[in-house]
């Protein structure tokens, strides 16, 4: 696929930003299509995501101490631990895995439940 920068307008706050190259290949490489975004990063960053299912990649799980992140879609990443895995434990515990989950907020931050294999 080729990738090229566009110029884009927020739909939030008028702004022009840059949709990179590299944010298109950083989807790409999590395994999702790129999509083109709507919003600036800064409006992004502010909009609290609503409920429901996201995809995201194990990018590590420790399993001594029973718990990893997955990288979000938008390239960060959310904590997870093993009472929040579904389904086959062994499977989403392997790197790069790609899971379904939900994020809830605790007192230490957002933290992913529901965790389990997108296929």
């Amino acid at each position: 696929m080729t990738y090229r920068d566009e110029l884009l307008t927020c739909a939030t706050c008028g702004k022009t930003f840059v949709y990179r190259v590299e944010e298109q290949r950083q989807q790409a490489a999590l395994g999702f299509e790129p999509e083109t975004p709507q919003q600036c990063a800064d409006c992004r960053a502010q909009e609290a995501l609503g409920p429901g299912l996201r995809a995201g990649v194990v990018k590590w799980f420790r399993e001594d101490k029973h718990f990893g992140f997955i990288t979000q879609r938008d390239g960060s990443d959310v904590f997870f631990h093993n009472s929040g895995i579904e389904g086959d434990v062994e499977q989403v515990m392997q790197e790069n895995a790609p899971v379904w989950y939900e994020v809830i907020t605790t007192e230490r931050g957002p933290q992913a439940i529901n965790v389990h294999l997108r296929e």
